[in-house]
């Protein structure tokens, strides 16, 4: 029988191989993951604890995995919360919006001392398969504060690693994931925990001929020494950026396919370039495209010439609220960056475009100075001129760039940025660093909803590269 305790939230360890995410190093890094794949229900749950404090109305279900261990199974949120609460994690080594990190300072010690332990069911090692199958079934509620459940990923992790099922779409894209050079580090972390998977196994059953395996499973055996990777890697980007859907890949007069240079008469060739070069040939997955347009949508026609790609109007504000939505700045003096993007999210960019100016503004200064921080020590570019005068932003975002591409040296990185600093560094732009601050200072100068859902797309791949 289980023993049901209160137990120090200090001695409860985190699952680090929750099916959520891939495996984890440490406590801190599976909080981490859990704040990039699901930010917004973890910040609803830590502040609920703030509010009211942990309710026990439900035990935090734990399993004995060592002599002295014993791990979560089902309540890591929870705990995690907890431990960064109390001061058990270090919060400051982590991204948190500044009004939270302001109320875990401000947490009275009464609340510290009456949250310092949860009530536990505790099971045996023996009693695994009888956790695993509580976890399983435990997760169902769709409140932002409650249970969490379990996305596609995560089932398809729970059935590899306790049913021992084939799970092809998921060993993909944990290897690309590990191997890809297309994808930043925010988009990693993101897409371990939060990828369309269904979409991308009914891709690999269409690819994996093409690609020189008989079967999904082989596919994905082969990779990352797969033919034709340059290709198949612009898939897997363009699906993790939701520009390649069921619909584009399910149509019957539609070779999606042979957009990205996978083409049924031509098996010896590789097309696709390159891994990661984000060409409009090899399916368009660069970030540096302008936003809206949904450069995965082509293929072929049934006579097998190339059709051409369903655009999508680059002056709709939607394609702003969908860039952002992929957003996930990391690192360290990021708080406020993540607090900008959240209310940045919140507006409409179609009636409050000078609002979201200035939040944009205040994101590309802040992160900025972060960014030089953080290669401060390796001989990145200063904050501050020869006299000791700050740098104005378009200078420093200048350099910035030059480091990111070594001086232009890095041709992928390079093309992906050049868009950006053009428009930034550019006054006549309406997104540039002078339109921005005559928006704050001139009582005359406006800017207009199309320009902004125009032009962001360009500027983004800045703003995500000094966050990745």
């Amino acid at each position: 029988m289980p023993e049901m305790k209160p137990v120090p939230v200090k001695n409860l360890a985190l699952d680090l191989a929750n099916y959520r995410t891939v495996r984890q190093a440490d406590d801190l890094a599976a909080v981490d993951a859990m704040i990039s794949t699901s930010p917004d229900r973890f910040w609803a749950l830590m502040v609920s604890l703030l509010d009211d404090g942990y309710l026990p109305t439900e035990n935090i279900i734990v399993l004995r995995t060592g002599a002295n261990r014993l791990t979560v199974k089902e309540g890591n949120r929870r705990i995690a919360a907890l431990k960064l609460i109390n001061g058990i994690l270090p919060i400051d080594k982590l991204t948190v919006p500044d009004e939270i990190a302001k109320r875990v300072r401000q947490a009275p010690n009464a609340w510290r001392e009456a949250n310092k332990s949860a009530p536990c069911t505790i099971y045996d090692a023996a009693d695994a398969a009888t956790v695993d199958r509580i976890v399983r079934l435990a997760h169902g509620k769709g409140e932002k504060a409650g249970r969490d459940q379990w996305n596609a990923i995560a089932r398809a992790r729970h059935n590899r690693e306790v049913n021992g099922a084939s799970e092809p779409a998921l060993d993909l894209l944990e290897k690309y994931l590990a191997n890809g050079k297309n994808l930043t580090p925010a988009q990693s972390a993101r897409w371990a925990g939060n990828y369309p998977l269904s979409v991308l196994a009914e891709a690999m059953k269409r690819l994996a001929p093409r690609l020189g395996a008989k079967t999904s499973p082989v596919l994905a055996n082969q990779y990352p020494t797969v033919k034709h990777r340059g290709a198949l890697e612009n898939i897997l980007h363009d699906i993790g950026q939701e520009r390649l859907g069921f619909e584009t890949i399910r149509r019957k007069d539609l070779d999606f396919a042979a957009h990205y240079g996978l083409h049924v008469d031509d098996p010896k060739a590789d097309p696709g370039g390159s891994a990661g070069s984000g060409s409009p040939a090899a399916g368009g997955s660069s970030d540096a495209g302008k936003a809206g347009h949904d450069t995965s949508r082509g293929g072929g026609s049934k006579s097998g010439v190339p059709a051409k790609p369903k655009a999508v109007s680059i002056n709709d504000p939607k394609a702003v609220k969908k860039l952002l939505k992929s957003f996930a700045p990391r690192g360290k003096n990021r708080e406020k960056v993540v607090t900008l993007k959240m209310e940045a999210e919140l507006l409409d960019v179609g009636r409050t475009p000078i609002a979201f100016c200035f939040l944009l503004r205040s994101m590309f200064e802040i992160s900025a100075k972060a960014y030089c921080k953080d290669h401060a020590s390796s001989g990145g570019p200063s904050i501050t001129k020869k006299d000791g005068q700050e740098k104005h932003l378009a200078d420093l975002l200048r350099d910035i760039t030059k480091h990111l591409t070594g001086n232009n040296t890095d041709r992928e990185m390079t093309k992906a940025l050049h868009g950006a600093i053009a428009e930034l560094a550019s006054r006549d732009s309406f997104l540039s660093v002078t339109s921005m601050n005559q928006l704050v200072h001139n009582p005359k100068f406006s800017v207009t909803p199309s320009h902004v859902a125009t032009i962001f797309g360009n500027v983004f791949p800045l703003l995500e590269a000094m966050n990745s």
